[in-house]
């Protein structure tokens, strides 16, 4: 199994290229090889991408190997993680083997954009949505409650569970770790920090506007320490980039993650990285959490190469639900 993260629409550049090329090599090993089953996994734009012509030269390259393939997009949440991350799948089996399913939901989750449009005016979903699932949402109280605070900046290597498990994911994740590691978190600047203690905490919704709101309430707190208290560029470009909503804002205790990423910062390409009552940036073990990973999975390096280790990731449960599809194929 392979995964990609370069064919983002925030990327256009040489490092999309790379990326395109990645795939093509990867492609070049099952040429090689010729495994029994091949799985590939990339963004959701991945069948779009460059007007679908990657996607499309994937999968007839896979064809004209002589095998058999399915395509599809699934989210994450729809299998036990506390986060909305839609991926591109590519299932290929050889000749003689079968071919695995896809995995069926298992929680209940609104997962729009999950629809392949092909040629011809055709829409496909590999796993269409339906009304319901065996099991509810799993919510970043779920994902995260049990977890004691920890300040701005914080970098203990381990850190002692401050309750018991409050539902079925805590006590899932912890098994039978004795305590919490990586529970550490990127320090923000005076500035980043000042900004992140005005956001009101338990307000869904509350982002960079309520800045501008303190701003226009208080004209002397415009500025921080000779700094603008609203990044220049979010109300001055705005009206291009969607309101920049989310940028500077806290999680939804009754809601989920956004898409984790390799670098979690107020102002990157998902903004919501603040904790929903706490004045941090979400911790690395936080994310972890949100990937679906045991508490007692080790991660290496610095703060920062570990966000990146867990941002990169397929969620552990729904790699495990497509185990289980392959599993299956094997019997």
């Amino acid at each position: 199994c392979q995964g990609y993260s370069g064919m983002n629409r925030f990327n256009k550049g040489n490092w999309s290229m790379v990326q395109n090329s990645m795939v093509m090599a990867y492609l070049s090993f099952a040429d090689f090889y010729r495994p029994r089953y091949f799985l590939l996994e990339n963004v959701r734009n991945f069948v779009s991408h460059n007007k679908s012509l990657t996607f499309r030269l994937a999968l007839r390259s896979l064809l004209e190997m002589g095998y058999q393939v399915r395509f599809g997009v699934l989210n994450a949440g729809n299998f036990g993680v506390a986060q909305s991350r839609k991926r591109t799948f590519i299932w290929a089996a050889a000749p003689d083997e079968a071919l695995p399913e896809w995995p069926a939901p298992r929680h209940v989750f609104k997962s729009p954009q999950l629809t392949i449009n092909l040629p011809g005016g055709v829409a496909y979903t590999a796993v269409p949505q339906r009304p319901g699932a065996p099991c509810r949402t799993v919510t970043v109280r779920d994902a995260i409650g049990d977890l004691p605070p920890i300040a701005n900046g914080e970098a203990r290597a381990e850190v002692p569970y401050a309750a018991a498990p409050a539902s079925a994911f805590q006590a899932a994740v912890r098994g039978s770790n004795p305590a919490l590691l990586d529970h550490i978190s990127k320090e923000m600047n005076e500035l980043n920090l000042e900004r992140c203690q005005c956001i009101p905490k338990d307000t869904p919704g509350a982002d960079w506007r309520v800045l501008q709101q303190i701003v226009a309430a208080d004209p002397g707190r415009a500025k921080f320490k000779g700094a603008d208290l609203v990044p220049w560029c979010l109300p001055n470009t705005a009206d291009r980039h969607n309101g920049w909503r989310g940028l500077f804002g806290r999680l939804d205790m009754a809601g989920h993650f956004p898409t984790s990423t390799t670098d979690p910062q107020p102002m990157g390409k998902v903004g919501q990285v603040f904790h929903p009552s706490q004045d941090r940036i979400v911790s690395v073990r936080e994310c972890a959490r949100a990937q679906g990973f045991p508490d007692g999975f080790r991660l290496s390096g610095n703060v920062h190469q570990k966000h990146r280790q867990v941002g990169n990731a397929v969620p552990v449960p729904l790699a495990a639900a497509l185990g289980c599809k392959l599993r299956q194929a094997l019997e």
